[in-house]
């Protein structure tokens, strides 16, 4: 549901783009819905068919700012995304993007329509989100910001921390301080200390 969700998020973003990246079309490919506990080879969810041509870059993080284009150009761009659970001893999700990039794109076992596209991985126990491939001019800076705006807004992601919350606990059912009203709001500028804890 969560993948499904995200995927649905990030075709949504590239259909009101098609102009200024030059994108002729947008391609949601059918995925097994077990993807996500698959970790031995991956495939495509999104398919990206560009107008003319893209310039590619080399493979770099999402966060990286400067990209090395070498002349080479594609006409079909791809983008895996991919969720984990990351635990305390390995929550890098760079590092995570990194490699399952590499891994995926030299097995035999994973199958992309093209040799350029980008992994984006999210972590699902520590919120973190990266991103590791191939990149055409304008794509970067548009996904760092929907994948800000998903990881903040999407839905399942949403349900799925309250949920989190709840099993853990962290959460107040009540308010512990009473409200501000015309008795009580001159001890907000009184000289004592007052500990605001939320």
């Amino acid at each position: 549901k969560i993948h499904e969700s995200i995927v649905m998020d990030m075709c949504q973003v590239f259909d009101l783009e098609l102009d200024s990246l030059e994108i002729e079309m947008v391609q949601k490919e059918t995925i097994h819905p077990r993807k996500s506990y698959k970790m031995n080879s991956s495939c495509a969810d999104i398919l990206l068919f560009a107008s003319y041509k893209w310039a590619v870059s080399k493979p770099s993080l999402l966060t990286e700012q400067k990209d090395g284009f070498d002349g080479a150009t594609t006409t079909k761009y791809w983008i895996d995304i991919q969720l984990r659970w990351g635990d305390f001893d390995s929550h890098d999700i760079e590092r995570y993007c990194r490699a399952k990039f590499l891994d995926y794109t030299t097995d035999n076992m994973s199958i992309y329509p093209s040799p350029t596209g980008v992994l984006l991985a999210i972590d699902l126990a520590y919120n973190l989100h990266s991103g590791f491939g191939n990149w055409f001019p304008g794509v970067k800076p548009l996904l760092q910001r929907a994948m800000n705006k998903i990881m903040k807004a999407n839905p399942a992601l949403y349900v799925l921390r309250e949920r989190i919350r709840k099993g853990l606990q962290l959460y107040s059912s009540e308010p512990t301080e009473p409200y501000l009203n015309s008795q009580n709001y001159r001890e907000l500028f009184s000289p004592q200390i007052i500990w605001f804890v939320d």
